[in-house]
């Protein structure tokens, strides 16, 4: 049976869900809260079924995933840039816990002061330790969106510059190819993190610690997959993605302690001369 799209007016005929012009979708049953949960979740976070294969598919088979979303076979997956909102999603959820049920993941490992007094602190230099801990904490809690948005770049330069003579990737493509393998692993390790924070906070800063290294080791298995590289291939290329991880460190540290002096002397000279 042939019905006008109820948004353009055009026809869509029997058996098709989607208008052929504009791309709505038929719909002839009536609105329930069900409805309302299932149309939000797909229209702004993508939360059906293609979530579900999205988060077992990176996994297992990434380069279809990450290759198929770059070559333009976006159907079947939720897209890059919702897959990120749905990480700063979960990571909300995450500080939200820790704020509500006060607790403090500062109180281990990062915040202990028999550890700080085995590497020979004094007391007032722990009290500052821990002092600073704390603004790091809540700085990260009230911009986490930021410094999710500000890590992404900087993966995919390393990731730019560690295959510098293979042309598959582009940078852009090196930030997709980030946007999904970082917020995936977000998305598998925040859970685990709310329930260490209620078990035991030792334990979830020692989990807390490994997080860098199981996402260089998560990230050097997708680039394997999606480079089509054999295992030599994939560890020589970790190896390189170290030493550029390290320059880069260096370089930006040196950067920053040269504007602060030039910084400096402009402040004594120009703005508030002796």
């Amino acid at each position: 049976m042939e019905r006008n799209c109820k948004n353009c007016g055009s026809l869509v005929y029997a058996g098709k869900s989607y208008c052929a012009d504009c791309g709505a979708k038929w719909i002839e049953k009536r609105i329930t809260m069900r409805n309302v949960g299932v149309d939000f979740a797909d229209m702004y976070l993508g939360i059906d079924t293609k979530f579900g294969r999205n988060f077992i598919d990176l996994f297992t088979k990434p380069h279809q995933v990450i290759n198929g979303y770059i070559k333009g076979a976006r159907m079947n997956y939720v897209d890059a840039i919702r897959y990120v909102f749905i990480a700063i999603f979960m990571s909300g959820i995450y500080m939200y816990v820790v704020k509500t049920f006060d607790i403090d993941i500062t109180a281990g490992l990062a915040n202990n002061d028999e550890f700080y007094r085995s590497l020979g602190y004094t007391e007032e230099k722990i009290a500052e330790t821990n002092k600073i801990n704390g603004h790091v904490f809540d700085f990260i809690t009230k911009y986490q969106g930021l410094i999710v948005f500000m890590t992404l770049p900087i993966l995919a330069l390393i990731g730019r510059i560690t295959f510098w003579r293979n042309r598959q990737y582009n940078f852009t493509e090196h930030l997709v190819f980030h946007m999904y393998t970082y917020s995936h692993f977000v998305i598998f390790t925040t859970p685990i993190s709310i329930l260490l924070s209620f078990i035991d906070v030792d334990i979830l800063m020692i989990w807390s610690m490994l997080a860098y290294p199981m996402l260089f080791a998560y990230n050097t298995y997708c680039y394997k997959k999606c480079m089509y590289l054999n295992w030599q291939e994939a560890i020589l290329k970790a190896l390189i993605a170290i030493i550029v991880s390290v320059a880069l460190a260096i370089i930006t540290f040196m950067a920053g302690m040269i504007f602060t002096i030039i910084g400096v002397i402009i402040y004594k000279k120009y703005i508030n001369p002796v």
